[in-house]
C-alpha cells in the first residue's frame, strides 16, 4: 500500500497566504466597486443638480418670471418630487441680482448673477434727440455712426470757433423723425431707487448700521441679504474696500478717493465725488450732483444717475449736473432724470474732451458733449459751451458711434423698450 504523501508545513503556509492574498483583493476590488458606484452616483447627482441650474437660470431670464415679487420661490421642476429648486430676484440699482439654488436632500448647488436685459436690434439707435422745433449743428471732427432720431429741422453743417464739419455725410446711418418727448423710462425702477435715501432706510432695523461702526473693509455676498451703511454726515472711503452686496447712504456728500477699492457696491448721497485716478465697479445715484475727476475708469457693468427732487414751485439756485473730466472712462450707464418738466432750468450732463462712455447717456435735460459715446445718446437738448459763446443744439468734435459698443454689452432695465433677460455678470 501507498502511504499518503505528507504536505510540507511551508506549502501549507503558502496556500494560507495565497487565500489571504486573494481575500485581501476580492475585499478591495468589491470596496473599489462601492466606491466606483457611489461615485458614480454623486456624478448623475450633480449633473442633474447643474441641469436643474440651468433650467433655474431659463426661468429667471424669461419675461414672464421678471414680472413676478422678489421672494423667495420653490419649484419642482417636473413634478415628480426629486427636481426642486429655489428662485430669487431682487433690484440692484439699475439691475437685478438673480440667485438659483438646486438641491436634493442635502446636496445643493447654487448660483448668483447680475441680470440685464437683451438689445433689441430693431429698437437701437445711435441718437435720440427730442423734436424742440430746432435743428441739429455740427462741427469739426464730430461723428454720429448709426441709425439717428432727429427733429424733421434736420440737421446742418455748421463753422464755428474757427472750425468746418470735416465728415463726408452729416450721419453714418439712416436719418428717422424723433418726437417731441423722449423715450418713456421705466418710472417703477426710478420710483424704486428714490427709496434709497437716508430719511427711508434710517429707521430700518434689518442689516442697517452707521457707517461710522465700520472698523474694516466689507466683503458680502450677495446670497445675503444688502448691507446698508448710512450717515448723517458725510463720508469718505480713504483706504476701504466695499465688495459685494453693500449700499452706502449719506444724508450730504460721498468721496471716493482712487485708495477705495469697490466692487459692485451702490451709492445714495444729494452730492458724490469720485476723484481723480479712482478705478471699481460701482453704481452712483445722486440728487444734486455727481463729479467723475480725470483719469477715472468704472469697468461694465457701472451706473451714474442723477434723479432730481425739485418741485414745480421750489427755488433752483445751481444747475444738477454730472461732470465727467479729461480722459474718464465709464463702461454701462449714465442718464439723468427731471423732478419737473421745467425747461428754464435743466439739469445737465457734461462730458470734457477725451472723456468716454462705452454703453448709453439718457439726458432728460441738457448734454454737452465734448467727448465720445460708444453706444446710444438719448437727450432733450445738446448745449455747448465755449470761451466764446453758449451754443443750442450744437455739436463740436463730438464722436457719438454705436457700431463700436461691445456685442456683449446688455442694457439696464432703464428704457422701457429693454428686451429679454440676459447674464451680465455672474457674481459667484
Amino acid at each position: 500500500m501507498h502511504q499518503p504523501r505528507k504536505l510540507k508545513a511551508g506549502a501549507l503556509l503558502s496556500v494560507v497566504g495565497i487565500a489571504t492574498i486573494m481575500a485581501l483583493l476580492l475585499g478591495l476590488m468589491l470596496l473599489l466597486l462601492r466606491y466606483n458606484r457611489n461615485e458614480t452616483s454623486l456624478l448623475l447627482r450633480k449633473l442633474k443638480l447643474e441641469r436643474n441650474l440651468e433650467s433655474g437660470t431659463s426661468l429667471l431670464l424669461s419675461q414672464v418670471y421678471a414680472e413676478k415679487t422678489s421672494e423667495e420661490e420653490l419649484i419642482d421642476l417636473f413634478k415628480e418630487e426629486t427636481d426642486s429648486i429655489s428662485l430669487q430676484h431682487y433690484p440692484w440699482g439699475l439691475y437685478e441680482i438673480a440667485i438659483i439654488k438646486s438641491f436634493e436632500g442635502i446636496d445643493t448647488l447654487k448660483k448668483v448673477f447680475l441680470k440685464g436685459n437683451a438689445i433689441q436690434y430693431d429698437k437701437a439707435y445711435a441718437l435720440y434727440l427730442k423734436d424742440d422745433d430746432r435743428p441739429l449743428s455740427i462741427s469739426g471732427k464730430s461723428v454720429i455712426r448709426g441709425t439717428a432720431y432727429l427733429p424733421p429741422a434736420g440737421i446742418r453743417k455748421a463753422y464755428i470757433e474757427d472750425k468746418a464739419y470735416e465728415g463726408d455725410t452729416t450721419v453714418y446711418g439712416d436719418i428717422k423723425n424723433s418726437e417731441k418727448k423722449l423715450p418713456a423710462l421705466n418710472t417703477a425702477l426710478i420710483e424704486q431707487i428714490k427709496l434709497l435715501n437716508y430719511d427711508s432706510l434710517k429707521n430700518r432695523s434689518d442689516s442697517v448700521l452707521s457707517f461710522y461702526t465700520l472698523k474694516d473693509s466689507v466683503n458680502r455676498s450677495f446670497y445675503q441679504k444688502p448691507l446698508i451703511l448710512s450717515s448723517e454726515d458725510s463720508i469718505s472711503l480713504e483706504n476701504l474696500s466695499l465688495k459685494g452686496a453693500v449700499v452706502v447712504v449719506s444724508k450730504r456728500v460721498i468721496y471716493l478717493p482712487s485708495s477705495a477699492q469697490i466692487e459692485h457696491a451702490i451709492f445714495i448721497a444729494p452730492k458724490i465725488k469720485i476723484a481723480k485716478d479712482f478705478k471699481g465697479t460701482l453704481q452712483a445715484f445722486a440728487q444734486d450732483s455727481i463729479l467723475v475727476e480725470e483719469n477715472v475708469e468704472l469697468p461694465y457693468p457701472s451706473a451714474l444717475g442723477l434723479i432730481e427732487r425739485r418741485t414745480e414751485n421750489s427755488v433752483q439756485e445751481f444747475t444738477p449736473e454730472i461732470a465727467i473730466h479729461k480722459d474718464a472712462k465709464i463702461h454701462g450707464v449714465v442718464f439723468s432724470v427731471a423732478a419737473t418738466s421745467a425747461t428754464d432750468f435743466m439739469n445737465r450732463i457734461r462730458m470734457e474732451p477725451g472723456s468716454e462712455i462705452h454703453g448709453e447717456v439718457y439726458a432728460d435735460g441738457m448734454l454737452e458733449l465734448k467727448g465720445s459715446v460708444f453706444g446710444s445718446v438719448t437727450c432733450q437738448r445738446f448745449v455747448l459751451q465755449t470761451p466764446s459763446s453758449l451754443y443750442d443744439n450744437f455739436l463740436l468734435d463730438a464722436v457719438i458711434d454705436y457700431t463700436k459698443r461691445s456685442r456683449h454689452y446688455l442694457e439696464s432695465a432703464l428704457l422701457q423698450t429693454a428686451g429679454k433677460g440676459g447674464i451680465v455678470k455672474w457674481l459667484h
